[in-house]
């Protein structure tokens, strides 16, 4: 893996070239999640697109961020985007994960010009709320219990836990503090948006309606359910998954 510092943030990343690349790709995680959730698509995805992947702050191999703003998607967007433009990976399409969603439209409104289109799976508005968040902090309780502590373990090693947690009080602040998700107008994001979730998910089980606010305040915005499936859908759903994401992408 590479490294990109600027004055906050250090990302960890690495690109993946094409044989016979059709454009640019950038996969980006969850919160709670690393770069790891995407080994096993690489191979797909590189197969067409030479293909970026990042660990957002704080996340697999990423320092935690020391902007004081705090806020994790906008200080993530802005350290990708310097990164982009240094490694001169341009004109690229998003593939976003929950928070990696909300990095991208960050992205988009940063440096517009660098973005084709975004697709944005399992975000949960424009704007924190109490509902999400106890559906978060319930979700990582229930984690700790079960079998899918080993899947939060293969993303963060050891220190998957402790990652979690520190996420979650971060987002509580953030949630407390009544700030936006985004650095600026969602309407000036001029990208087009795919969004992207599952009925009856575990995560978030009020998804489609969320999905469907956030469509109403973005321009250029379709949305797609997928039939019931479990978080995260990339890899419950991964057939489907990647057959709507090579679609839209190549659209």
């Amino acid at each position: 893996m590479s490294t990109y510092s600027n004055k906050n943030d250090k990302i960890y990343y690495n690109i993946y070239k094409s044989q016979k690349s059709t454009g640019n790709l950038l996969l980006i995680h969850d919160n709670g999640q690393s770069s790891k959730i995407f080994d096993s698509e690489i191979k797909f995805y590189s197969s067409y697109f030479n293909t970026m992947t990042v660990d957002l702050s704080g996340h697999g191999k990423s320092n935690p961020s020391s902007d004081k703003k705090n806020n994790f998607w906008v200080s993530n967007a802005i350290a990708i985007s310097e990164l982009c433009e240094k490694v001169k990976f341009k004109r690229f399409s998003v593939i976003g994960i929950g928070g990696g969603g909300l990095v991208g439209l960050n992205i988009a409104l940063i440096n517009p010009n660098i973005i084709k289109n975004i697709f944005a799976e399992s975000i949960p508005g424009l704007e924190p709320d109490l509902n999400y968040m106890n559906s978060i902090l319930q979700f990582r309780d229930n984690i700790k219990d079960s079998d899918k502590k080993n899947f939060f373990s293969s993303l963060n090693g050891s220190k998957w836990e402790k990652i979690l947690d520190e996420d979650s009080a971060m987002q509580q602040t953030f949630t407390e503090n009544g700030a936006n998700y985004l650095i600026g107008d969602s309407k000036q994001i001029n990208s087009h948006v795919l969004l992207a979730g599952s009925s009856g998910y575990d995560l978030i089980p009020d998804i489609e309606d969320r999905l469907y606010k956030v469509s109403d305040l973005l321009k250029k915005t379709q949305v797609h359910i997928f039939s019931p499936a479990k978080y995260p859908l990339i890899i419950n759903k991964n057939h489907e998954y990647r057959t709507v994401t090579l679609n839209y992408l190549f659209d």
